[in-house]
């Protein structure tokens, strides 16, 4: 029996708690958006993707599902077929329409050797995003020069049925009754001049992954601990030009996404991360790198207790089951979940910057393999968002920003540079 004829999927389905912001936040010419790539050694044969993307959609029930609003909320309602395969472009993240794409809330593109899926984030996040494209890429090479798979958490069959877990919301379950949001400060925001709304400047840089580790086992810290730190070093150095009285100067945050897979018992494909918020209140006067990096060290070490998280994880799905919210219309509920997510998201954090780890690439397929990309799309407050993925010995580090000066970028990969860290840039403007 095929998986159709096993298991009957619901026709609809609620929103994650993670995903219910996003619609809130959707306009004519902007939507929460993350991107993955992948490269190969030849050129992909359209074709072939388009029947790899025929049997892999089959094992992500969650992700035939279009968005549809209701009296009181938006839902999932499910839908058959698949999206068509769409040209690359420079320019990449441009809000789907989601009518032109069949409903589908994720589009893949390819150009020349490369296979990208950009993904709306009400759909999934990283993990479920990388899944789907792994998974995808394994059955291309598996059609094209008959590859045998060894499947895996991150690579899945897609003769196998889905199980229960992967396309469930695990925010309730793991919700426990007391839990809040923590009281945050206004961060800093770096200025400059607004690009049009269909443009978005990346920076990517590709660094050997034997060398960042000798710098970082030399600070004693993790590869997002680094990363962050320097984040914040640059955009510290940016202010202090900006605003020379020490008492305007405001604090320096970077939002760091975590994924709860690693803390609860979970594989679903659907949104399960949380964040941390770290970084320096620069009021007090200049940091030095030790200083960053220790209040970084520090405040991660606390902010990542499986308590911590569950409080804010439990205070999220608390407030999307006040009674007051529920009965709310949605055509005034939309308005009010875009205020808050906008006075308790974006103004409470400089930059955003996800780590999605070292991605294992089983032997089978790694020769197909050239390297691999992930890119945060823009957001509605702050200036950029960063992003890195590891892949055979190469950490590639992304930047995108709505704005046209790169000076945040031009200082960051100075400053590995300047640790002698070697980096290779790469970007989609002449800038």
């Amino acid at each position: 029996m095929s998986i159709k004829e096993k298991i009957k999927f619901p026709s609809w389905i609620k929103l994650d708690n993670a995903a219910t912001i996003y619609p809130s936040t959707l306009t004519r010419k902007y939507a929460s958006m993350f991107r993955m790539t992948i490269s190969l050694n030849e050129k992909v044969d359209r074709r072939l993707l388009k029947e790899a993307l025929n049997s892999v959609i089959k094992r992500f029930p969650s992700f035939r599902y279009k968005l549809k609003q209701g009296l009181f909320w938006c839902y999932f309602k499910r839908i058959s077929g698949t999206p068509e395969i769409q040209d690359d472009y420079q320019n990449p993240m441009l809000r789907i329409d989601f009518k032109k794409n069949k409903g589908f809330m994720f589009r893949v593109r390819c150009f020349d050797k490369r296979i990208a899926i950009e993904y709306f984030h009400a759909l999934t996040d990283g993990t479920g995003g990388i899944t789907f494209l792994l998974t995808l890429t394994a059955e291309y090479l598996r059609l094209k020069h008959g590859v045998k798979i060894d499947y895996t958490n991150k690579i899945l069959n897609p003769a196998e049925n889905p199980k229960v877990d992967e396309y469930s919301d695990r925010f309730k379950k793991y919700a426990r009754k007391i839990g809040g949001l923590e009281h945050e400060k206004k961060a800093y925001h770096y200025k400059g001049i607004k690009e049009e709304s269909h443009i978005l400047n990346i920076i990517t840089g590709t660094i050997p992954v034997d060398k960042l580790k000798v710098i970082c086992k030399e600070y004693d810290c993790t590869v997002t601990q680094f990363m962050v730190t320097n984040i914040i070093m640059a955009i510290q150095e940016i202010q202090e030009k900006e605003i020379k009285k020490q008492t305007r100067r405001k604090p320096i945050k970077v939002l760091v996404p975590i994924n709860l897979r690693n803390i609860y018992d979970t594989n679903t494909m659907r949104n399960f991360s949380s964040y941390v918020n770290v970084g320096i209140d620069t009021v007090y006067g200049h940091y030095t790198l030790e200083e960053t990096l220790n209040y970084v060290k520090s405040t991660m070490s606390l902010m990542l207790s499986e308590k911590r998280l569950n409080a804010k994880i439990s205070g999220n799905v608390k407030m999307a089951k006040n009674i007051f919210i529920r009965i709310t219309p949605m055509f005034i509920k939309k308005h009010i979940m875009s205020i808050i997510e906008y006075l308790m998201g974006d103004r409470y954090c400089s930059q955003t910057f996800s780590n999605l780890g070292v991605i294992e690439i089983p032997e089978q397929m790694e020769k197909y393999v050239k390297n691999m990309g992930f890119i945060i799309g823009k957001s509605r407050g702050k200036p950029g968002a960063g992003a890195c993925i590891s892949c055979k010995g190469k950490l590639y580090v992304s930047f995108s920003r709505k704005i046209k000066e790169p000076e945040f970028e031009r200082l960051f990969f100075t400053r590995l540079i300047e640790m002698g860290i070697p980096v290779e840039i790469e970007s989609n403007t002449g800038r």
